[in-house]
């Protein structure tokens, strides 16, 4: 629906899996391999090798093209300016001269259109490649950009999760003018509530702020853009005119547009403009209603039966009228027997919230489409000061046991769409945080519906990216979780590098981090295969001790399931893989706290291999090499000798082949 700004709040992310890093970027020691092509949905995804980046910054540069909602709004014929025309034109100005801008605006205000129109339209006659930068960094910096000649780049700098450091934005300029020598242009987006410091005063003189188009000019170009032209004319209805005199953002402009768009006829347009308006009058009617009589709720107790049935919309009646108490309790009202007893019933309380009970179910009135979305929305609105309160009330519903989880997820689906729509990370973080034990299950899914939200997607992968390096074993959990479920098997590349850095803080050969390695290479077994094995070799020694434990860990993971260890197997025949296998087999023996879960996977591997005719001989072969190291026979006693101190043949046979394998290896040395 959005076009001039993809930053709607019901956009889907449909950016392809991440490009390869810069070139300058790229290891000098990766075994050599061919890009490889997967089909990952609807997309064509080119997997490359950009995940050997375990352990420092790197940024993916996403393709915009005729597919992407902002290309398309960019054109002529439905390209709607700013309220200040001259603003593009300034911005324009400062890009050729700095091959950097920085177009300041809200969220919501068209500001990515705008900067796909300034790219194109600047940059008409060079035929530009265009591409979206999603860096993962520690810290904002320029050093992981890429510079490509004859390229546009559009960045978006909002919401930064950490305060950049103060040398960011002279970084910037320097970066502009590196990418100009190239030909190439970059468009920063901010929100002027962010780009505020040090780092933004250096770029005083290339930041244009953008305000947006005309609401009622960019809801014309909407209709008539989606085959509504018909429809142009309601544009002059009196009912029309409090919107156009408040001129809304473009996000806000699309949305009406939508709206306008799914109405059978004009008759309906009154309903088109009051939903609009999140049923504001609607409402505040409901919220106002005060008992006349005895036995009547309270305006209090009716308007937390208001809340609690719009979180709760078509839950349990039961369901409902708990969490209404819980909120009454959390805002001190006594809720023992006796209050609940002496207070108005279930039904009154119902009634006069106008929640209408259907069997054991409940709904505000079904009648006005995204009432019960409005209600919570027009809290958060009224009440800024009780968003904590709030937010902890809604979250304790989905988290209580006692709530039928049915009801459970209503409720955290509920605050997901509440989050979207605010662009809320507090509420996101609350669910994420907040829902733990059997519950978690619905964190996972709120999450995983997150992380490809065009608003909130970014700002939830950058958070599993920084909890994957948490100590905190729910968070470890929560990414685990999410990595190896539907989000992971849609964009695999980012899910492993994720994986691999949880790897470092899960217990050796985790059950949990298995099955989450074992999803991905269900999808993805190339990649995670040649990713793994860059991660070996370029961490596989302690000189960076984290990524060394990272790396380690990933690839107990994966060679602890059926298809890690057949990926593993097959992968050896190759000698720079073998040597990442064999090294990372060693340095675990080596690691206390790993040499039960090694020998419990190399156990494992006895057990499916000592009677493959056809794969023996080489599982044995590659044992030996990581056995030859006498001082590695200590955890090799184990299995060579079972219970009744009867010797394995198979373990007896790796012995003979790793003794040979060592002296052959002390002969080459010594000569």
């Amino acid at each position: 629906m959005s076009d001039w700004s993809t930053e709607a709040p019901d956009a889907t992310y449909h950016a392809t899996d991440p490009a390869k890093p810069p070139a300058q970027e790229a290891p000098t020691d990766a075994p050599p391999s061919n890009t490889e092509y997967h089909q990952y949905g609807n997309n064509n995804v080119q997997a490359h090798n950009y995940a050997v980046h375990l352990n420092r910054d790197y940024v993916q540069d996403l393709p915009i093209d005729g597919r992407d909602p902002a290309y398309r709004a960019s054109e002529d014929e439905r390209f709607a300016e700013p309220r200040e025309p001259n603003r593009l034109p300034d911005a324009a100005k400062i890009l050729e001269e700095h091959g950097v801008v920085v177009l300041c605006a809200p969220t919501g205000s068209g500001r990515r259109t705008a900067a796909v129109r300034l790219l194109r339209r600047t940059t008409a006659l060079r035929e530009l490649a265009l591409f979206e930068l999603e860096p993962e960094w520690a810290k904002p910096g320029t050093q992981c950009l890429p510079v490509k000649s004859a390229t546009g780049y559009v960045l978006d700098l909002s919401d930064l999760p950490d305060e950049p450091p103060a040398r960011f934005g002279q970084d910037l300029l320097r970066h502009g003018a590196t990418l100009s020598e190239q030909g190439s242009f970059l468009v920063v987006l901010a929100t002027p509530g962010d780009w505020q410091g040090a780092w933004a005063d250096a770029t005083g003189d290339v930041t244009v702020r953008l305000e947006s188009p005309s609401a009622r000019h960019l809801v014309e170009a909407e209709l008539e853009a989606h085959g509504h032209a018909d429809r142009v004319a309601w544009l002059a209805d009196e009912k029309l005119s409090p919107i156009w005199a408040a001129d809304p953002s473009a996000r806000e402009a699309c949305r009406l547009a939508g709206l306008l768009g799914m109405v059978a006829g004009r008759e309906q347009l009154k309903e088109a403009v009051d939903r609009f308006g999140d049923w504001h009058t609607t409402v505040e009617k409901l919220l106002n209603k005060r008992g006349s009589v005895d036995g009547s709720p309270s305006l209090l107790s009716t308007r937390v039966t208001v809340w609690a049935g719009a979180l709760l919309d078509g839950g349990r009646r039961s369901s409902i009228i708990r969490a209404s108490d819980d909120l009454l309790a959390s805002l001190g009202q006594a809720r023992g027997p006796a209050d609940v007893l002496t207070d108005a019933t279930s039904s009154s309380r119902l009634r006069a919230a106008e929640i209408v009970p259907v069997g054991d179910r409940a709904h505000h009135d079904r009648s006005c489409q995204g009432l019960p979305a409005a209600i919570l929305r027009h809290l958060w609105d009224e009440f800024p000061t009780q968003h904590d309160l709030l937010t902890t009330w809604a979250v304790g519903v989905a988290a209580n046991r006692s709530v039928p989880e049915g009801d459970a997820r209503l409720a955290s689906e509920t605050l997901l769409r509440l989050a979207v729509r605010r662009h809320d990370r507090k509420v996101l973080d609350a669910l994420a945080t907040g829902l733990t034990g059997p519950r978690r299950i619905l964190a996972v899914e709120a999450l995983t519906k997150a992380a490809t939200d065009a608003e909130l997607g970014r700002y939830v992968r950058d958070r599993l990216l920084h909890w994957a390096e948490s100590i905190n074993a729910e968070k470890l959990d929560l990414v685990v979780d999410v990595c190896g479920g539907p989000w992971g098997l849609e964009q695999p590349a980012l899910a492993l590098t994720r994986l691999g850095k949880a790897a470092g803080g899960k217990a050796f050969g985790a059950e949990k981090l298995v099955d989450a390695f074992q999803e991905l290479l269900r999808q993805a077994p190339s990649l995670v295969d040649k990713t793994v094995v860059q991660w070996l070799r370029k961490y596989g020694t302690e000189a960076d001790e984290k990524a060394h434990r990272q790396a380690l860990g990933a690839f107990l993971a994966l060679v602890s399931s059926d298809p890690g260890s057949d990926v593993v197997l097959a992968s050896a025949r190759n000698a720079h893989s073998r040597e990442a296998f064999v090294h990372a087999w060693q340095a675990l023996l080596d690691i206390n706290d790993a040499v039960d879960a090694v020998l419990h996977q190399l156990t494992r591997w006895q057990k499916r291999f000592e009677h493959d005719a056809d794969r023996r001989d080489a599982v044995i072969a590659l044992l030996a090499e990581v056995f030859a190291p006498p001082r590695l026979r200590g955890p090799f006693d184990q299995l060579l000798v079972a219970e009744g101190s009867v010797v394995q043949p198979f373990w007896r046979d790796i012995l003979g082949h790793a003794t040979q394998h060592y002296s052959l290896v002390q002969k080459v040395s010594e000569a």
